[in-house]
């Protein structure tokens, strides 16, 4: 039986999750659609808007804006994924209510609204002072007056050849652009193929034209030059028209009424090419710098742009992330070209690389597929290498083979992304074959411990702890560098770890790095495995206090990443500790309202450290808190997430008596396209909320079908609750009878239902095979008080005396076991 909260409680909570779930006017927003695409003059953006709503596209200055009079969703990622050469950083800004786009200055942009599409255009720079190419062969007009051409005899039927004109080839593509009304978010420019003819076909000839009335037409008598260029021109028509295949004849289909017409797959971004590192570095730092920088002075339009990717590529080559980016923020702000912007988004990328950016999905790097560019390699491998090192070694041979020509700075930290990445996978082959090449080309400029901490961890991967421990005691030696200190961590884990440190020591030992070495980098890695042991130890006071330090001092740096994720690791030990403890202690509340923020900055993304939390909050009593996270979590989550989050909330609500909100719960993260085991499990949740709700006869029509254990035990709790006593002693014998250990509750229901439905000696022979299940749980002694007196004729003894205060003073401790229960 379920443990039951008072109702003061039960309504409060209720009425407090009934207010937080009142729908503000802040939170209404439109959803729109949006689909880009590039045609051989102008690009062009197409908005699906909801039914109602309308919108202005301004061309501000070097920017496209589309307002709405409300708050919208926009598809900026989406947008942003598009290559396109006119549009490209898509933005929403004004609270949601505007969608902002680069596009080049000066740029001609028209827009049109066709039902609820919004089609904005954006041509070609304007090129003035040109006029426009004169066929070959062409004779102008001569000035003739007006009055003269008015009296000028008119062409008709008789005098012109009977026969259609056709547009030459290379106006096809024209005339077909300018009657497409709307194009698609994929429409591409197709390069003009070369006039191919047929070959000829005989046509049968043509029977002889019937005269027809004179009708004039609207070209006007020319000069007898252009007469005689009309004629020519006729004539070629005639000659192609003999070469075209003959005309179906009437009644065959179209071919596209049968066969689809296969659309051509719209071209990707262009291909990175190779990348001259060597050059961009310079021979001489300060010299090349220097020049550079002077080159920006007096720059201006393209030119700039063209100066700050220069002096980007140089910080680039030479690792200098902070001055990269800021370069590339300014040249930004100078309009680029669309070439330039294309540019600068690979040089952005590579910046992300080296600062190991979550998302690697977004990089030009992951989208496009290496060709036949070494460099390409490299930033693709070193871009998947945090997150996902099974695609990123797939180009390491090319990668590292490329790397030995790349300046000594950058060289360095991307063998270093790629030697982390190895050992958090962990992958022997491919530490070796980089920790190879960092002997082989950066021995020396790896001086600050780095190469003997990668020795050290390759040797622990092939479980060689000696030679680890020598390893990390010379990387330990030198006075400075990072990987010095993080070599004296892993150097005492590993003693502690082969039984030569204690506890205490490796506590004592943790404790006086972290001291020495405040606000390096390795105070991450000292306070991380400090809370492990402070965990181990059972000090969970401590552990979370090296869990807030790791969250509110390094959160909001730049290395608050690696410290979240220490962190996490850190919180894992914490909860098996937790889980391992006794329930009804405070250390789980305590973890909820002090570090609760940290908790869901340093989780992962199925929530895992939240939702064993929320378990931990629950068992030990605290089920508000409990639903609180859940309900975060379920409300930020959709499809199959969102229904199996939504599940675990309801089997919390029920838990504490909540079945009300189970069941709307349960209706609200509810999804069609579910799998059979997670669909199952959420009707048989329905089941059990309805019958802790008191519908016990929806609850039966909910289990009808279903088989299983957990079914087949809401059937007989729900035939219990019905009152149908001899069926449900029927049901709890086939939960009970065949199992070899069957639960306490079962086998309670079991002999209560048998007593209600007179069956005296069912429940003398459950007492005797069964009681000792009881014993220990809430139901002990029920069996006992529930099993009659052997019939006899003869006075009470007094045996039977003794046997029947016993029988009252088990139902008493049972009532007092259900009171303080409850």
């Amino acid at each position: 039986m379920k443990r039951r909260t008072d109702t003061g409680t039960t309504v409060a909570s209720t009425l407090l999750l009934a207010i937080l779930a009142i729908p503000g006017p802040a939170q209404a927003a439109v959803t729109v659609k949006g689909q880009l695409g590039d045609h051989a003059a102008f690009s062009r953006l197409a908005l699906s808007l909801p039914e109602g709503v309308e919108a202005e596209a301004v061309a501000e200055a070097c920017a496209l804006r589309v307002t709405l009079p409300k708050r919208a969703n926009w598809p900026v990622a989406t947008l942003n994924g598009i290559w396109s050469t006119r549009l490209s950083g898509f933005q929403a800004v004004e609270d949601g209510r505007s969608l902002t786009a680069d596009i080049a200055c000066g740029a001609r942009v028209t827009a049109l609204r066709e039902r609820r599409v919004l089609i904005v255009d954006i041509g070609s720079l304007p090129i003035p002072g040109r006029k426009p190419p004169v066929p070959a062969g062409f004779q102008p007009f001569e000035d003739t007056p007006v009055e003269a051409q008015e009296e000028a005899p008119t062409l008709t039927v008789d005098d012109a050849p009977q026969t259609v004109t056709v547009p030459a080839p290379s106006t096809f593509g024209e005339i077909a652009g300018a009657l497409n009304p709307v194009g698609t978010a994929q429409a591409q420019p197709i390069p003009p193929a070369p006039p191919t003819l047929p070959p000829p076909i005989k046509l049968a000839p043509l029977p002889a034209p019937v005269p027809l009335p004179p009708v004039p037409l609207l070209v006007k008598a020319a000069p007898p030059s252009l007469d005689t260029e009309i004629r020519a021109s006729v004539e070629q028509t005639l000659r192609q028209l003999e070469t075209m295949p003959a005309a179906k004849p009437a009644g065959t289909p179209h071919p596209q009424a049968n066969q689809p017409v296969a659309q051509p797959a719209p071209p990707g971004p262009p291909p990175i090419g190779p990348m001259d590192m060597t050059a961009w570095a310079g021979e001489d730092f300060v010299q090349t710098r220097d020049r550079l920088q002077q080159a920006l002075n007096g720059a201006q339009g393209r030119a700039r742009v063209d100066g700050f990717i220069a002096l980007a590529r140089f910080a680039l080559a030479r690792a200098l992330e902070e001055e990269g980016r800021a370069t590339l923020e300014a040249a930004a702000s100078q309009s680029p070209a669309p070439d330039q912007r294309y540019s600068l988004q690979i040089l952005g990328d590579a910046f992300r690389a080296l600062d190991r950016a979550d998302a690697p999905d977004d990089s030009l790097f992951v989208r496009i597929p290496p060709a036949a560019s070494p460099d390409h390699h490299v930033w693709r491998s070193a871009t998947l290498a945090p997150t996902r090192w099974d695609a990123a070694r797939e180009g390491l041979p090319i990668a590292l083979k490329r790397l030995l020509d790349y300046p000594a700075e950058l060289r360095s930290r991307l063998l270093t992304i790629l030697a982390e990445a190895a050992v958090a996978a962990p992958d022997v082959n491919a530490l070796n074959l980089i920790v190879l090449e960092m002997i082989t080309v950066d021995a020396k400029g790896m001086a600050d411990g780095r190469l003997d901490y990668f020795r050290g961890r390759l040797a622990e991967l092939r479980n060689t702890p000696d030679a680890a421990l020598d390893q990390y005691r010379k990387a330990a030696a030198i006075t400075h560098g990072p990987f010095a200190r993080r070599a004296e961590v892993r150097g005492i884990e590993l003693r502690r770890t082969l039984g030569t440190l204690d506890e205490d020591g490796a506590i004592a030992e943790l404790e006086s790095l972290r001291f020495a070495w405040r606000g390096d980098d390795i105070e991450t890695d000292a306070l991380a495995a400090l809370g492990n042991a402070y965990a181990r130890q059972g000090r969970t006071d401590a552990a979370l206090d090296m869990f807030g330090l790791l969250g509110r001092r390094f959160g909001a740096t730049a290395r608050g990443r690696d410290a979240l994720v220490a962190g996490r690791g850190l919180l894992a030990a914490v909860l098996d500790q937790l889980e391992r403890a006794k329930p009804g202690g405070l250390y789980a509340l305590a973890l909820q309202a002090r570090h609760g923020r940290l908790v869901g900055l340093a989780d992962d993304g199925d929530a895992t450290l939240r939702r064993r939390l929320a378990a931990l909050l629950a068992r030990d009593g605290y089920s508000v808190e409990a639903t609180r996270v859940l309900h975060a979590l379920t409300e930020d989550s959709s499809g199959a997430r969102r229904a199996e989050l939504g599940a675990l909330l309801a089997r919390t609500l029920i838990e504490s008596g909540r079945e009300t909100e189970a069941l709307e719960v349960l209706s609200r993260t509810g999804d069609s396209g579910l799998d059979a085991g997670l669909a199952e499990r959420r009707a048989l949740l329905r089941a059990d909320a309805l019958l802790g709700d008191g519908d016990t006869m929806r609850a039966l029509d909910a289990l009808r079908g279903m088989s299983g254990a957990a079914a087949a035990r809401l059937r007989a709790r729900g035939l219990f609750e019905a009152g149908e006593w001899p069926a449900a002693r029927t049901a709890f014998a086939e939960l009970v009878d065949p199992a070899p250990e069957p639960a306490a509750e079962d086998v309670a229901l079991y002999g209560l239902s048998a007593y209600l439905a007179g069956d005296p000696d069912t429940v003398r022979g459950l007492a005797g095979r069964q009681g000792a299940r009881l014993a220990g749980t809430r139901w002990a002694g029920l069996l006992d008080t529930l099993t009659p007196p052997p019939a006899s004729d003869r006075p009470l003894d007094g045996d039977e005396v003794t046997r029947q205060l016993a029988a009252a003073d088990a139902l008493d401790r049972l009532a007092r076991g259900w009171r303080s229960g409850r």
